[in-house]
């Protein structure tokens, strides 16, 4: 898409400077009674006529930079921060930040650095029902309680690009991997125990999905799994056993949330989308809205809940730059505080998406008013009412 764009780019402003030499090199006049002469001279009567060289390179491309970068600024939206692959999480006492190619922990108390290990490339952090903490990287997976001065290695499960990562609501072992199903396949949810060794760890067990794919896969505050589909809802309990499900005319394709966090309430769910629509939902055998929808001030590019569902946390783009705020909201949905936040200005190249979403990633302490924004350049920690509490940036 963007290589296109700039070839284009390119291409007009060419036949521009092109159109622009050939007008400025007007036809000789001929002589009187006589024809007009060849534009090239006999080799033996005068030198050849000199080629202006092309431009650099260099002005042509800062030119097709600019232009990326104003239309990346103003024009292009940023898709939702998708899928499930955390950069940051709470555990017991600790916040956990996967820097370039670190996992650091802070402590929550009074934010001094707990750990700083190595970590290649990586992937996600996801906190454990016992209040640890796991990091995923492209050939390791650390494991942290608090307490511990070094992370532990456990043994990494294969996993494919794009899947979504959880830990287990309930047991502080288990891993699960939830893949879309691709272009053909149904979606899987699979199962790992973490553990220490030199194998590669198999699926302790695969639930293939009976809705189709293209649905949006979420939790609820007890652990029971969510899967919507376009009029259907889809459950399964914390440990994979199939509960009954549900449908609804309200849930059709453009009422389809980006987002099911839970909520308050075990029995309900909070639906967002990507124009920062919210709605609370009864989940269970019925499915059924509970009030009216409201609407964030942005279209929101990550999302985050926690503090036992008292708090929603919301990174919304707001403007154009694009300018990033971060909104709070209670348990009933109603606003607490907006904040604004650092951005990083577009490159006018390729990843340009990565270098401004890097470090607006966002995370809610379980049970805790604490929120943490951030990514591998950049923290900053707020209480519930959008206090900054600590902030750090990473080179």
């Amino acid at each position: 898409m963007w290589s296109g764009r700039r070839f284009v780019c390119w291409l007009a402003l060419s036949l521009a400077q092109l159109s622009c030499r050939e007008q400025s090199l007007p036809d000789e006049p001929a002589l009187p009674d006589e024809p007009a002469p060849p534009r090239a001279a006999p080799r033996d009567t005068a030198p050849a006529l000199s080629v202006q060289a092309p431009p650099s390179a260099r002005p042509l491309a800062s030119q097709v930079v600019a232009f990326e970068k104003e239309l990346q600024r103003s024009k292009l939206a940023l898709p939702p921060d998708k899928p499930h692959q955390p950069r940051l999480a709470f555990a017991r006492g600790a916040l956990a930040q996967l820097a370039s190619d670190a996992l650091v922990v802070y402590d929550t108390k009074d934010f001094r650095e707990l750990l700083n290990e190595p970590l290649g490339s990586p992937r996600a952090v996801l906190a454990l029902a016992d209040g640890a903490l796991i990091a995923i990287g492209s050939r390791q997976l650390l494991h942290w309680q608090p307490g511990w001065k070094h992370a532990k290695p456990l043994a990494l499960p294969s996993l494919l690009p794009g899947v979504e990562l959880y830990a287990d609501a309930q047991q502080a072992d288990r891993l699960w991997v939830f893949e879309a199903g691709g272009t053909a396949g149904a979606p899987t949810l699979t199962s790992y125990r973490l553990a220490v060794s030199d194998v590669t760890p198999l699926p302790e067990q695969t639930i293939e999905l009976t809705s189709p794919r293209g649905g949006v896969l979420g939790i609820t505050r007890e652990g029971v799994w969510l899967y919507l589909t376009p009029g259907h809802e889809e459950r399964l309990g914390p440990g994979g056993a199939r509960l009954p499900g549900a449908t609804s005319s309200e849930l059709s394709r453009q009422a389809l949330p980006t987002w099911a966090l839970p909520a308050r309430k075990l029995d309900q769910s909070t639906w967002i989308d990507e124009g920062g629509n919210i709605s609370r939902f009864l989940t269970g055998s019925k499915l059924q809205r509970l009030g009216s929808a409201l609407t964030l001030p942005g279209n929101p590019y990550a999302v985050a809940v926690g503090d036992d569902g008292r708090l929603l946390a919301s990174v919304l783009v707001t403007g154009e730059g694009p300018r990033f705020e971060l909104e709070l909201r209670d348990a009933e949905l109603q606003p607490l505080a907006r904040v604004a936040l650092p951005s990083d200005p577009p490159t006018g190249s390729d990843d340009w998406l990565d270098t401004v979403t890097e470090n607006q990633h966002v995370a809610v302490a379980p049970h805790a008013g604490l929120v943490a924004v951030g990514g591998p350049g950049r923290l900053a920690i707020f209480d519930a009412r959008g206090q900054e509490l600590f902030s750090k940036a990473s080179h």
